[in-house]
């Protein structure tokens, strides 16, 4: 019988029973209706479309932890471990509530089964197990990513005794009451046969207490969560389900003539899916393994970005519910803001917009668009930003690119090469988009002279758009300029409609994001190609013949906005092989898992006063594997891997080299 339907003295059992069940259904219920409360303070923001999608990524990333496992496999299969383990065991839990409320429930096609007793007690082992592991790294190993603290070192506590006192009960009562099922009980009836030579009496005894202690603990357990880091527990599903699926280089487009504020400088002016990112911390530390910014001495923290807006959330949670206050985002009298403030200008000046803390997270929560956001504030509102970003933003308004280079000689590098113009032709197959490095950089000229000379040795149909071209506008948008971005944006739409094309195709990564994925926003529909992918496809056709005769060692670079941010790793590296008879050497960080350069996010116009330089520890990562060459796909990367290679003085040793520019060498 259940210890709930006994008497212990003049108490029945089943009144401590259901009153702790109200107790903390009351109090799980009270603080997630102040979560709830607090996450509707944030702005309007549709996650409810394409609810097919959301639910597979729900079954991908939830059910069957994909990004956990994939990451970093030993911790990941701990932490499924335990997750699989609690799917499992919450059947067992609502049998156990159930016994309690009435000795004949049972769950249809599941309780007393042979199947699920076994996954019963398998995963009650490999959960135990997994939480030792767990131990193991907090206490012993200390990985650099995970922070120590006492509440974690309790949650495993917790979950360590539910699984023991549930096994506990289950071989008492195997030795109480056996049934004709408990050969499957493989771990009960181990620890059956250690209680077995124990009196009736402490056999009883130990049931009843492992089962009331399993309640309390379930039920604490229950009321704990929503108090703690483990709220994601009961979050993450939710937050995966609403998950981004644009495209992962397309950022929130503001509407500038109705927005009531310009960028985020309080806790409100988040959406709502912003705030929720924030119950869902796992603190796993994952987003800040491989942060280049933090890696290299910066104060951005990715994980501690999160925790310190969920602080400040939470503390001011009295006044944004009008407990006590006006149930306005803005800070009271004397308290901090949270730009500035909680968080501070160099924190959201180090981002490089790498994307590896996004990816990493497995939980999905969405840092980078936080970090846009509240640079929006700091530059359009607040007007507040480095020094020297001032010219670059002055000269994109003005001269169309970056630098103090007057707009009319951005053609001036086809010199002697017969481009042709769309201006002169109005119709090719290929629009060529130069980009501002390949107009104006004298290294990057030379990759933008490499491949129009591919071009013509594969007899492809080509224009460039010459003095009509202007930036993208993506160093503005990821530096906060929203308004400069969309002027560049929206005459950079209306130039193209002028013209027939079929596909643009772009060497600079930045300028293929923005168009292929950001210009939509504005009506700019286009057919987008990176030079890898088009220089793979010519190779590939026939219609590039190259000599395989280089024999120099080749490691190869992924940019973020070409890897992470598109998902191109193969057509790269195919090109480098087709003109090598060496294997490619891959750098330790490579593809998904590889290192930014250090000048996304509009970082390569800012100077680095704080920690090392991003560039220079990518190339000692390209030095690992003692490369002739590191090769690049990107005119930001290219940039800074020249400064690198020349700061750590290896210039002589290691070339940087577009690949373009390699193929272009090794034309037959």
């Amino acid at each position: 019988m259940s210890p709930s339907h006994q008497w212990y003295g003049v108490i029945p059992g089943w009144l401590p029973f259901y009153a702790l069940i109200a107790v903390a259904l009351v109090l799980f219920a009270w603080r997630v209706s102040v979560l709830v409360r607090l996450m509707r303070k944030g702005k309007a923001d549709t996650r409810w479309d394409r609810v097919p999608a959301r639910l597979a990524n729900v079954i991908v990333f939830v059910v069957g932890q994909a990004r956990l496992i994939g990451g970093d496999f030993w911790p990941g299969l701990m932490h499924a471990t335990i997750f699989w383990g609690f799917i499992i065991l919450t059947l067992g839990t609502l049998e156990f509530f159930g016994k309690g409320v009435t000795e004949s429930f049972s769950l249809p096609l599941l309780s007393n089964t042979p199947a699920y007793l076994v996954l019963e007690d398998l995963f009650s082992v490999a959960v135990i197990a997994a939480v030792g592991y767990a131990a193991f790294r907090r206490l012993v190993t200390k990985p650099r990513r995970l922070t120590l603290s006492p509440e974690g070192l309790v949650i495993l506590l917790l979950i360590f005794g539910l699984m023991v006192t549930d096994l506990s009960a289950d071989a008492c009562r195997i030795l109480l009451a056996p049934a004709a099922t408990d050969p499957w009980q493989f771990a009960g009836r181990a620890l059956a046969s250690m209680f077995a030579g124990l009196p009736h009496g402490a056999v009883q005894g130990l049931f009843h207490l492992s089962w009331w202690l399993h309640a309390v603990l379930l039920l604490g357990f229950l009321v704990w969560l929503p108090y703690s880091k483990h709220l994601h527990v009961l979050a993450a599903p939710f937050n995966v389900f609403f998950a981004p699926l644009t495209p992962k280089g397309q950022f929130r487009t503001v509407d500038l003539e109705n927005a009531e504020t310009f960028g985020v400088g309080a806790i409100t002016e988040f959406t709502w899916k912003d705030l929720f990112d924030l119950y869902n911390c796992t603190e796993c530390g994952r987003c800040t393994s491989r942060c280049p910014a933090n890696m290299s001495g910066k104060q951005l923290d990715p994980k501690m970005l999160i925790l310190n807006l969920q602080e400040h959330l939470l503390d001011n949670a009295p006044r944004l519910l009008g407990e006590g206050g006006n149930g306005s985002g803005e800070p009271g009298a004397g308290e901090q803001p949270m730009v500035g403030g909680v968080i501070t200008d160099n924190v959201l000046w180090a981002c490089t917009m790498c994307r590896w803390c996004v990816d990493a997270c497995p939980v999905f929560i969405e840092h980078v668009p936080k970090i846009v956001d509240m640079r929006r504030w700091l530059v359009l509102t607040e007007s507040r930003f480095p020094p020297e970003l001032q010219p670059a933003f002055r000269n994109l308004e003005t001269n169309g690119n970056p630098w103090q280079m007057s707009w009319q000689t951005r053609t001036d590098w086809t010199r002697d090469l017969g481009v042709r113009t769309m201006g002169d032709v109005q119709e090719a197959e290929y629009l060529y988009w130069v980009g501002c490095y390949g107009s104006f950089d004298e290294r990057n000229k030379k990759v933008a002279r490499a491949f129009v000379k591919l071009l013509q040795a594969a007899a492809v149909d080509f224009a460039i758009l010459g003095n009509e071209e202007k930036c993208t506008g993506e160093p503005a948008r990821r530096l906060g300029h929203e308004y400069l971005y969309q002027t560049l944006a929206q005459g950079n739409i209306e130039t193209l409609k002028r013209y027939r094309f079929q596909t643009i195709v772009t060497a600079c990564p930045h300028c293929f994001n923005t168009i292929r994925n950001e210009y939509p926003d504005f009506d700019g529909h286009f057919r987008v190609m990176h030079h890898s992918q088009l220089l793979d496809e010519l190779v590939r056709a026939g219609r590039l013949r190259v000599a395989q005769e280089g024999s120099e060692r080749i490691t190869y670079h992924d940019a973020c906005n070409l890897g992470r941010y598109n998902d191109v790793y193969d057509e790269p590296r195919r090109v480098l092989a087709s003109a090598t008879r060496t294997e490619l050497a891959e750098m330790r960080l490579n593809r998904s898992r590889g290192f930014c350069c250090g000048g996304g996010g509009g970082r390569v116009w800012m100077e680095e006063h704080e920690g090392r330089r991003v560039n220079q520890l990518r190339v000692e990562q390209a030095m690992e594997v003692n490369p002739d060459i590191l090769a690049s796909a990107c005119p930001f990367c290219l940039t800074m891997f020249e400064d690198g290679v020349k700061a750590k003085e290896v210039a002589d040793k290691i070339k940087t080299r577009d690949i373009a520019e390699i193929l272009a060498e090794r034309l037959a």
